[in-house]
């Protein structure tokens, strides 16, 4: 039988500990990250629904459709994800001659 011997790292060599808590932290950023680009996709998405609800219902071009809505949300000082939502669910109307 041999008997297994605990010799200390040698100089350079990494330890567990160290190597587990960069990794975790790492998890930690990454984990972040992905809840931030997932949080801009959930808002994104009405936005992209609502240009094309306006570009469909007014005949325009789908950035003449958003220049639409930022124009109406600058108008009535109202968040622009706001305003997608409410095109979205059919709680509002934008007309297509909205002062810009």
């Amino acid at each position: 039988m041999h008997a297994m011997t605990s010799r200390p790292p040698s100089p350079g060599t990494p330890d567990t500990a160290s190597e587990t808590a960069t990794l975790r932290s790492r998890l930690r950023h990454y984990r972040r990250r992905a809840e931030q680009l997932q949080r801009a996709l959930d808002r994104r998405l009405p936005i992209e629904q609502a240009k094309g609800i306006l570009a469909e219902r007014h005949q325009i071009g789908v950035d003449e459709a958003f220049v639409l809505l930022r124009a109406f949300c600058r108008n009535h000082n109202r968040k622009i994800d706001e305003v997608a939502q409410a095109l979205v669910e059919h709680r509002l109307q934008i007309s297509r001659h909205v002062a810009c």
